[in-house]
């Protein structure tokens, strides 16, 4: 069985994550200067582990 790789807890189903959509953070390369941070080009699902908190996986 999985455990969540900070505090142990055994994570039997995807009930046992806490599932959050956040907007996608992206590098754009500039032709001058340094890149440029792009917030919100496409939104991401993220699962957390309900009893720390940890980030357990993004897609």
């Amino acid at each position: 069985m999985p455990r969540c790789e900070n505090c142990g807890a055994e994570l039997e189903t995807a009930d046992d994550l806490e599932h959050e959509e956040v907007d996608e953070v992206t590098l754009v390369d500039e032709d001058e200067g340094p890149p440029r941070i792009q917030i919100g080009v496409d939104i991401r699902d993220v699962y957390r582990c309900k009893k720390c908190g940890k980030v357990l996986g993004v897609s």
